[in-house]
């Protein structure tokens, strides 16, 4: 499989998600992405750091022109959970993570994808190219649990 370069979807969701934040102001900065290909999926990890929470909101995913599953989607890792737990893109979408916490975490479907260590305050993201559900763990606290489900 080629590896895909992610960039303009991250780009993409930075937009829709200033979009939604509150009237505060963030600044963010970005450094170049590291792009590595699995099975599955690209994964992409940006180190983004932001002056202000992510946003939370419904409003943080694309929908597709069909309108049925979303492209893209946010998750935010906070408290030691994955916030939303289970995400729905359609096949060719892309899931975000973004650590709020204050130790690292990963996003890691064994065989799947692996996002590698997201840094406290940045963010990893994994395109996913084949139809399927894929229960992922933080690898450092293995009782975080989500779920992608990838479908069209």
């Amino acid at each position: 499989m080629k590896p895909r370069l992610v960039l303009p979807a991250v780009a993409a969701l930075a937009v829709l998600l200033g979009a939604c934040s509150s009237d505060s102001t963030s600044a963010s900065t970005s450094a170049p992405a590291v792009t590595t290909a699995t099975a599955a999926t690209t994964v992409t990890t940006t180190a983004t750091s932001t002056a202000s929470a992510p946003s939370t909101d419904a409003a943080a995913t694309t929908l597709p022109a069909s309108g049925d599953v979303p492209m893209m989607a946010a998750v935010d890792i906070a408290q030691f959970k994955f916030g939303p737990a289970d995400v729905h893109v359609a096949v060719g979408g892309t899931v975000t993570w973004t650590n709020s916490d204050n130790q690292k975490h990963t996003a890691t479907a064994s065989g799947s994808f692996d996002t590698g260590a997201i840094e406290a305050g940045k963010t990893a993201s994994a395109t996913f190219d084949t139809a399927g559900t894929f229960a992922y763990i933080c690898s450092f606290h293995p009782f975080m649990k989500g779920t992608v489900i990838v479908g069209s």
